[in-house]
């Protein structure tokens, strides 16, 4: 069995990846339709009629200056607040990425009063249109 590291999977916008990231996260839900039809003697079925894909990013407030690869965490407060679809791709580090559009759906910061623990940033972000890409 061959594990991928979760190191060397990403989110990034706009070709940048967030800064100091600590982690990210993918979940897929299901939206489905009922229905009953005669020929189904009024037995309701159920089918998929969408995909909701939902992303999180989770990192460590970082202050310096967004650089040519990263977003700064002032970037990522500004992608909270746009109310415009964002393009992003998923990058799973093993040649198959997964790109669409998104919207920021939630943004939060942790700031611990203990000077040894690190604030830290998270946003939330949602998809309908994802699409896989191979890379290699």
């Amino acid at each position: 069995m061959a594990r991928q590291g979760g190191f060397n999977v990403y989110l990034t916008t706009g070709g940048k990846t967030f800064v100091a990231v600590t982690s990210d996260e993918l979940s897929v839900d299901t939206n489905t339709k009922e229905s009953a039809t005669k020929d189904d003697a009024g037995v309701k079925n159920k089918r998929v009629s969408s995909h909701v894909y939902n992303f999180s990013v989770q990192g460590i407030l970082d202050v310096t200056d967004s650089t040519v690869t990263r977003l700064n965490n002032d970037a990522i407060i500004a992608l909270a607040y746009s109310k415009q679809p964002i393009t992003i791709v998923y990058e799973r580090g093993n040649g198959t990425n997964y790109t669409g559009t998104a919207v920021p759906t939630g943004y939060t910061e942790t700031t611990p009063a203990d000077p040894d623990e690190d604030s830290t940033y998270g946003l939330q972000l949602r998809s309908h249109d994802l699409h896989k890409v191979t890379t290699t």
